[in-house]
């Protein structure tokens, strides 16, 4: 078990990362998760830095039904009764029109010698499905998912 947690992410990573650009609009996106199954990719910048990342649950949140935030008339005045910062986030995913627009860019990236321990702990503790690995030069060189993880930890059952 020991020797399959020290396995370092450049072991097992997928090296051929389906990425996108910041600028790209929202269709190629549904396009591009359609046809190759995958269910969500990094977003890098022109310099191949990961900049966001694009899951099919945001994708969703683009067309969700909106509703204005509840609110009463008090004294001339009006006093909201939901949390208007939420509407406002709401409303931004709604119109999104490129990449930028819609994807979460608070991304978590590792080092190709990120051991296989370490991922485990950071996607439990950050709730994450996926780490893109990035070299020395924080450039975009492969990817990890919960699959990856899974068929890593399958190995310890084989032993």
């Amino acid at each position: 078990m020991d020797k399959i947690l020290k396995k370092q992410a450049k072991e097992f990573m997928t090296k051929e990362v389906i990425a996108v650009q910041e600028n790209e609009g929202i269709k190629q996106i549904f396009k591009l998760l359609d046809e190759s199954g995958i269910l969500g990719v990094p977003v890098v910048n022109d310099k191949n830095h990961v900049v966001g990342i694009i899951t099919e649950a945001d994708l969703i949140k683009h067309f969700t039904t909106l509703q204005a935030p509840r609110s009463i008339n008090l004294l001339g005045g009006i006093v909201y009764l939901d949390n208007v910062a939420d509407f406002n986030e709401h409303l931004k995913d709604q119109c999104a029109e490129t990449v930028k627009d819609l994807m979460f860019d608070s991304v978590v990236t590792i080092q190709e010698n990120t051991t296989l321990q370490e991922m485990l702990n950071i996607m439990s503790d950050q709730q994450i499905n996926r780490l893109p690995v990035v070299n020395k030069k924080d450039e975009l060189v492969g990817i990890i998912t919960r699959t990856d993880i899974v068929h890593q930890l399958a190995k310890v059952k084989k032993v």
